[in-house]
């Protein structure tokens, strides 16, 4: 990925091959982990680079058509995509991955009592309005018939930010992608497999970048056999 570092920009760039370019990547943050590890393996093979942005899918959408200038925006969600695409704002989409909704906990969750183990505790979920991992908790609660005057919900924009309300104590439950589990540190991981709709993430290959390479070459990479391992390895399925 890029290096800031104006020195280090030279060496970096005299080490690459004439016809290296550059991607743009919008990336949702459930699954900004998975894409960093791409964007490695992508500038190894590739000899171009790749800058990573990240934040809800709702929030990139709304710049992307606002005309942030990213070539490739790796959504948490399908409709946003499309709607790019419908828009003409986007020249392919494709699946990438099949997100996992998780429940993490400091202590064990009955979720067959479901309105006694959230009784009077700080819940931390992404907000459903830009983020599909925050509809999907709106739907694992509705799934669970729990009454949210009975406990604290606390709404944030992106599960990034979710994760850090749990790291830091400032929240007993988070609903959180199972990407993020492993760098949460202790917690109890309870599967709500069934409890929510799938959660289909989608790719766009920005209109504005259809004669940009590095572009081309990383829609082609995101596809690949190497690609799909670091999705799958990072707790994600992948698209039939």
């Amino acid at each position: 990925m890029r290096i800031i570092a104006f020195a280090l920009i030279l060496s970096t760039f005299a080490g690459r091959p004439a016809s290296a370019a550059e991607v743009l990547l919008a990336v949702a943050s459930n699954f900004l982990t998975a894409a960093e590890e791409l964007a490695e393996a992508f500038e190894a093979e590739t000899g171009h680079s790749v800058v990573v942005s990240h934040g809800s899918t709702g929030a990139l959408y709304a710049q992307i058509v606002s005309g942030a200038p990213f070539d490739v925006f790796l959504s948490a969600d399908g409709a946003r995509p499309r709607a790019l695409a419908e828009a003409g704002l986007a020249r392919d989409v494709a699946t990438y991955a099949l997100g996992r909704l998780v429940l993490v906990s400091r202590d064990t969750i009955d979720l067959e009592a479901p309105a006694a183990a959230f009784a009077n505790r700080r819940v931390a979920l992404a907000d459903p309005i830009v983020a599909p991992y925050g509809i999907a908790a709106l739907a694992v609660m509705e799934n669970l018939k729990l009454d949210t005057a009975t406990f604290q919900p606390l709404l944030v924009t992106n599960v990034g930010q979710v994760a850090t309300l749990f790291v830091t104590g400032n929240a007993e439950f988070a609903f959180l992608a199972q990407g993020q589990v492993p760098f949460i540190g202790a917690g109890v991981v309870t599967s709500l497999e069934g409890r929510y709709p799938p959660i289909r993430q989608d790719a766009a290959w920005l209109s504005r970048a259809a004669d940009n390479p590095a572009a081309e070459a990383f829609w082609t990479f995101l596809a690949s056999g190497r690609a799909k391992d670091v999705i799958s390895a990072n707790g994600y399925d992948l698209a039939q």
